[in-house]
């Protein structure tokens, strides 16, 4: 496992992330006893970065991880959010941000929470989210119950925006660097830098289009976005190599990035995964895939409130 410190926080972090979406039966129905093996087959493999959200399984993906991580605490960094409660309901008010929090360091079991960001932050009214939700993140870190903040969110120029005015130490932004979209290092990436922040990058077969499987019905990308993306899966399978393994190497070789989320639901997906990081993606097969998705490059589609999208 490689390691490196999360921008100016001094947080040492795993370069490979655990994201805990699959952890709430996002991506399909798990049991609590492999939920839990999953994080355990992480924690001892050298993953110390675990990103969750009240949000995944509305709150079953916090819970787990709380029970996970008893004994086990101490040994990672640990990060959640608040402000998106369910698919169509956020609450981005100085109060619900609070509460939020009381509430996630319950169903974690922890004192603390080290990286505490706002989630999808394009979902909500900017005025309230620089005057409001932001001043809860500080009073929750001078209080000590965050020791770091960020943002996260889909729309690269909001993200780019709240990192050049606010005061904050990380953000994550998801589907912006993967085989389909490279947009990441365009200007968030750079901005970020510039400041000393750390820099998450998660979804990285852009919510299951470079899979296999393909996306799901509720996806909002194109057809043709979802054709080209299937044709490149078949592609990779003629050539003996699983389109979501090529796009996670593809991911981590990012130097951008500090930690490159992986969302895995069970033990045996996360040791296939973790396989990867031994080996660097095949060019040759890089050049293939990138080739088939050429003409929908970069693709992108709104997401949340409609004062908030610019394309990329």
């Amino acid at each position: 496992m490689l390691y490196q410190t999360l921008g100016k926080t001094g947080l040492t972090v795993s370069k490979v992330g655990f994201g805990c979406a699959p952890l709430g039966n996002q991506y399909g129905d798990i049991d609590d006893r492999e939920a839990i093996r999953a994080v355990h087959t992480a924690v001892d493999s050298g993953i110390t970065f675990f990103d969750t959200s009240p949000y995944y399984g509305r709150t079953l993906s916090e819970t787990r991880l709380g029970k996970a991580l008893v004994g086990r605490r101490d040994h990672i960094v640990l990060a959640t959010k608040g402000g998106r409660i369910d698919r169509d309901e956020f609450d981005f008010s100085y109060g619900g941000i609070l509460q939020m929090c009381e509430a996630s360091l319950k169903r974690l079991q922890t004192e603390w929470i080290d990286v505490y960001q706002l989630h999808d932050i394009e979902f909500g009214d900017k005025a309230q989210i620089v005057n409001e939700a932001i001043p809860a993140l500080h009073k929750l870190k001078a209080d000590g119950k965050v020791r770091f903040i960020g943002v996260t969110g889909f729309p690269l120029p909001l993200l780019r925006e709240m990192v050049e005015t606010q005061a904050l130490d990380v953000t994550l932004s998801y589907s912006h660097y993967n085989l389909l979209n490279q947009t990441l290092n365009d200007g968030l990436a750079p901005a970020v830098k510039a400041r000393g922040m750390g820099l998450i990058n998660a979804s990285v077969t852009n919510m299951g289009l470079l899979t296999d499987q393909g996306a799901q019905p509720w996806h909002p990308a194109s057809a043709q976005v979802k054709a080209l993306t299937a044709e490149a899966a078949a592609y990779c399978r003629q050539q003996g190599t699983p389109l979501a393994e090529l796009a996670i190497q593809f991911a981590l070789q990012n130097p951008l990035v500090d930690v490159t989320l992986l969302g895995t639901r069970t033990e045996d997906e996360l040791r296939r995964s973790l396989r990867l990081l031994e080996q660097e993606p095949d060019p040759a097969l890089v050049t293939a895939v990138l080739s088939i998705l050429q003409p929908v490059a970069n693709a992108t589609w709104p997401s949340g409130r409609p004062e908030h999208f610019e394309p990329d």
